[in-house]
């Protein structure tokens, strides 16, 4: 649940606290006081869209914190969490804290450790889910209601889905592939003129791994070659050659160290580490004069090096790739040559394969069907039961399936014997909510029937009964009540507050019913101080609800009959 909610200069909040209770909260208050935005800054704290443009004027910044606690922590949550690093506990609880500043920086923080948007985006479905007037737009897009029977469905289906997503990975792939040889002979030979040609190309540079690499070390040698040659003979000359080289001059010491040793036997120690140092500076001597000797003997070109090197450098500009992946390159080249030389057998082939795999897609797609099909008539009982609930008691909801288009092109090319329909990424199903809304009416699309009033209850059905079998999170409502009153607006507050039951549910109403039936109610109330907008919260209860009820009914002028009928409504 969401136990607190901190909001700084978000438009006109300058500082709002809140702290939440269990079951349903009602965020109730004059239109503009600021009641949406309540909604908006934590829509943002969990991934939602964040914009300098949110920032109250005269301030630098906006932060929105706040505080979830968990009875169960979702495991999807804990994984998201862990991949990026963030180990949540139980008795820690989640604080989420979002900034944006006036230069457009975005600071986030899940548990003091710095996080992303996109990882916002992720964790906020297991924390929050609100649903506005807007909302009602998802009904009227046919596009959005295949989506919304396998959320309904998503357990019974998942097995399924998982299956038919590789296998049609596997045949996109091939249907791709097959797409691509599928080309006019003409281009087919254009393009094996110009493959021979690039094969012929890399053919003859002969192009070797690891090649350039040696060769841009050894044009650094031998770039350096003349100078060290020349250091190289200094160091020699001076050990040995020179006649006052330092090993002739060492062999002198010795020379006389030795006459001092017959006479004093206090110097053998020192005698015998100068014959070492000599034998040392005689062998670095000689290994010097033979790597001068290689260098002097060395048959190597620089020319041809630095020209190799220019080869492979236009080579590598050429392709716009590297050596290795030309080398790659090459070798793939060979494949398509082959394949287009060979173009019967290699498209037989194809065929066989792209056949293979599209039949095992659409065997899983037909699994898929029935099974949406049984969910489609469990979720058609499960909504008319909640609209009956809603005073739509003669309303009939259809999940209605359309069959998939013939894939023409592709059957035209294969001629198969079982004809190919265009699957997609969830399946071969097109499917499109159908209503009626009195007896005796025939079934018709929900987006041609369906009045302001019905959608908010159909979208509340949905959500009712989606929320059963989901994880307990933040349940928004913003407002679904409009264009709605008496009885069927005590039926709507009877099931939010069904829904608060296993969710937290915030909601935003103008109807007494509504805010009456909930568990706590927060009064949302705009003032001026220092000429400046201001929005404040603060927690009603007792008399003050029973005024603030009264005049949800009445308007400005609350009889006594308002608030007795308030009264009652709070028992």
């Amino acid at each position: 649940m969401l136990e607190s909610l901190s909001i700084e200069n978000f438009a006109i909040i300058e500082a709002v606290h809140l702290t939440l209770e269990t079951g349903m909260t009602v965020l109730s208050g004059e239109t503009g006081a600021g009641k949406s935005i309540i909604i908006d800054a934590l829509g943002m704290l969990c991934g939602g869209r964040g914009s300098v443009d949110f920032i109250r004027e005269g301030s630098d910044r906006l932060t929105v914190e706040g505080l979830f606690n968990f009875e169960r922590i979702p495991e999807g949550l804990r994984q998201t969490l862990a991949d990026f690093g963030i180990e949540l506990r139980q008795e820690e609880g989640l604080i989420i804290r979002r900034e944006i500043r006036q230069s457009g920086r975005n600071i986030i923080r899940i548990n003091g450790q710095l996080a992303n948007v996109t990882l916002l985006k992720d964790i906020g479905q297991y924390l929050v889910d609100i649903h506005g007037q807007n909302e009602h737009q998802a009904l009227l897009d046919i596009r959005q209601h295949l989506g919304m029977l396998d959320a309904f469905a998503k357990d019974s289906l998942q097995e399924t889905y998982a299956s038919y997503q590789a296998a049609f990975q596997t045949y996109r792939g091939l249907l791709a592939e097959y797409q691509q040889a599928f080309l006019e002979e003409t281009d087919q030979m254009e393009r094996l003129r110009f493959l021979k040609f690039q094969a012929e190309e890399l053919a003859e540079v002969e192009l070797i791994p690891g090649e350039e690499e040696e060769l841009q070390a050894l044009s650094q040698r031998m770039q350096h070659q003349q100078k060290n040659a020349e250091l190289l003979y200094g160091i020699t000359y001076a050990l040995n050659e020179s006649e006052q080289s330092v090993l002739s001059q060492l062999s002198g010491i010795q020379a006389n160290l030795e006459q001092i040793v017959s006479f004093d036997f206090s110097y053998p120690q020192l005698l015998e580490t100068l014959r070492e140092a000599q034998a040392m500076l005689e062998d670095i001597s000689h290994q010097l004069a033979q790597s001068q000797s290689f260098i002097e003997d060395s048959s190597m070109d620089i020319d041809a090096v630095e020209a190799r090197l220019s080869e492979l450098s236009a080579l590598k500009r050429k392709y716009k790739r590297s050596i290795d992946e030309l080398i790659e390159y090459k070798a793939n080249l060979a494949e398509e040559i082959d394949r287009i030389e060979h173009r019967e057998a290699y498209l037989e082939r194809l065929e066989a394969d792209l056949t293979q795999a599209y039949k095992q897609a659409f065997e899983l797609a037909e699994n898929l069907h029935h099974q949406r099909e049984q969910a489609g008539a469990d979720l058609e009982e499960a909504i008319e039961r909640e609209l009956a609930d809603l005073y739509m008691k003669d309303s009939r909801f259809h999940v209605r399936f359309e069959s998939a288009p013939l894939f023409d092109r592709l059957n035209e090319q294969l001629h198969p014997q079982i004809p190919f329909v265009q699957l997609n990424e969830q399946g071969l199903d097109r499917v499109e909510f159908y209503i009626a809304t009195n007896a005796g009416e025939s079934l018709k699309p929900l987006v041609r029937v369906a009045s302001g009033g019905e959608l908010s209850r159909f979208m509340l059905a949905l959500k009712t009964v989606f929320s059963r079998d989901s994880q307990a999170k933040v349940m928004v409502f913003d407002e679904i009540d409009t264009g709605v009153s008496g009885r069927v607006a005590q039926a709507i507050a009877e099931k939010m507050h069904e829904v608060s039951e296993r969710h937290q549910v915030l909601a935003i109403t103008h109807l007494a019913q509504v805010a009456a039936i909930s568990d706590q109610q927060l009064y949302i109330r705009k003032m001026v101080s220092h000429e400046r907008t201001q929005t404040q919260v603060s927690p009603v209860d007792g008399e003050e609800r029973v005024e603030l009820i009264a005049q949800m009914m009445s308007g400005k002028d609350i009889s006594d009959h308002s608030r007795d009928l308030a009264r009652e409504m709070l028992e």
